[in-house]
């Protein structure tokens, strides 16, 4: 059955001729068993008693062609074309064969150009047909006949957007982008697409980009508002209407338009980053972060973007947004030290102590049996001070204490004179509860002061005190 399936699929191409027919079904069972000599001479044959079955002509040129015969092959379906001038696949066949075969040869050039200005005539305003004849006008330097086809498309009477843009390209290709001709046939193209076109989203996009370029920015936002009351459903080009509104400075509508999409689709990720980057430029860091977070939701990201994230919430006093950002992050990297690390901080800071003090815990059994070297930074002076503020949640002093003096022990002071000074802050609050070293405690808040005239805490317990 599979041998007969070309067979039977080509029946309606032949003339009704069982003879015809009989030799063709011999042409397929020879290909299939790969005598290609039997199969081509076969097709030549059937060709020859149906000389109008463009598919059977087609089949003895690529034949001839797997043969080596490229001369032949040719003919093939130059004598097809040539026959058959209506026949605008047979026409497109020939001069793309000519030109995978023997681009570079004169006379193979002369016969496509040929054959395509034929077509032209046939069939007028056929992308399919003057793009590849512009093409090779080009390639023969013939510049004057390519600007030649080209103004016969203006002329064409018709609102069909498709015909309009597809000419785009080519004046961009042809004419000096400072030329008048340049923007006068831009102007008519955009201008005919839009009669037609804008109820088609890539249309409507390209129209409105044309305008944005030319610095128009009302007529680019007035051609997307044109499409979405065609069709609100066009999400895509709604996210495109609210940046062109905050191009032309109206923020508050920019704004709401972009709003308007993430509640109908909160995965539209250009919203969201077009969002953050507005409520940054208008200093409102929180709802800046949410979009942000949103967007790494989206698109995902590394432990370390997770972590930068997370970070810039709790500098503003977040814990919560960002132990829920942490969370997703443990479930997408449930190795890593870090994202372990910085999830028990924001665990603590959320007021969960429990479950703050098991993570920071699982944190420093990660680092320590990383395969990577780097994972001990993890367990910087930062962690080991929210370590010790857990452990002294949970009633363990002792530990609390030792983590808090290594912590300081090993800070560099003129790199991190605020970390230093959060953790002899610390070390001389417990003492100072558990009613001993008072003194040495003093001194420890006098030099975190020193250190860090901003530190309230120090400044507090040394009035307390």
């Amino acid at each position: 059955m599979r041998l007969l399936l070309p067979f039977l699929l080509a029946l309606p191409l032949l003339a009704d001729n069982s003879a015809n027919l009989a030799l063709f079904a011999k042409g397929v069972f020879a290909e299939n068993k790969g005598d290609l000599p039997a199969a081509r001479d076969l097709y030549a044959e059937t060709l020859t008693q149906d000389p109008g079955a463009f598919p059977l002509a087609s089949k003895l040129s690529r034949i001839q062609g797997f043969m080596g015969e490229h001369h032949a092959a040719t003919a093939t379906l130059r004598d097809f074309a040539t026959a058959n001038r209506r026949h605008l696949i047979a026409q497109l066949s020939y001069v793309s064969f000519l030109r995978q075969h023997a681009y570079h040869d004169a006379l193979a050039q002369q016969a496509a150009v040929e054959t395509l200005e034929i077509a032209n005539e046939n069939f007028p305003n056929q992308p399919s047909i003057y793009e590849p004849l512009i093409n090779l006008y080009e390639t023969l330097e013939q510049r004057s006949d390519s600007l030649a086809v080209l103004q016969d498309q203006f002329t064409a009477e018709t609102d069909d957007p498709y015909h309009w843009l597809a000419l785009a390209p080519i004046v961009k290709t042809l004419h000096p982008a400072d030329s008048t001709e340049y923007r006068e046939q831009l102007a008519t193209i955009y201008k005919k697409a839009s009669v037609r076109g804008l109820a088609d989203a890539e249309t409507a996009r390209k129209i409105s980009e044309y305008h944005r370029s030319q610095g128009d920015l009302p007529a680019a936002i007035h051609t997307i508002q044109n499409h979405l009351e065609q069709q609100p459903s066009s999400h895509s080009l709604r996210t495109r209407l609210g940046l062109l509104y905050l191009s032309n400075q109206q923020e508050e509508k920019g704004e709401k338009t972009l709003l308007d999409v993430i509640a109908i689709d909160p995965d539209q990720a250009l919203a969201h980053q077009s969002l953050a980057k507005l409520y940054r430029r208008q200093q409102k860091p929180l709802p800046a972060l949410h979009h942000r977070a949103e967007l790494l939701r989206i698109q995902g990201g590394t432990p370390d973007q997770t972590i930068a994230l997370a970070n810039e919430y709790l500098e503003l006093d977040q814990p919560h947004p960002a132990r829920l950002l942490l969370e997703k992050a443990r479930f997408d990297f449930p190795e890593s030290p870090a994202i372990h690390a910085r999830l028990a901080i924001a665990t603590l800071r959320d007021g969960e102590t429990k479950e703050a003090a098991l993570l920071f815990r699982q944190a420093e059994t990660l680092a320590e049996s990383s395969q990577d070297p780097s994972a001990i930074q993890y367990l910087d002076a930062d962690f080991q001070i929210e370590f010790a503020h857990s452990l002294v949640e949970a009633g363990d002093q002792e530990a609390a204490e030792t983590r808090l003096r290594q912590a300081a022990q090993n800070l560099d002071i003129d790199q991190h004179p605020e970390k230093y000074a959060r953790a002899v802050t610390s070390l001389a609050k417990i003492w100072l509860a558990e009613g001993r070293n008072e003194g040495p405690a003093k001194a420890l808040l006098q030099r975190a002061i020193s250190i860090d005239p901003e530190n309230a805490e120090a400044h507090r317990l040394l009035e307390k005190n």
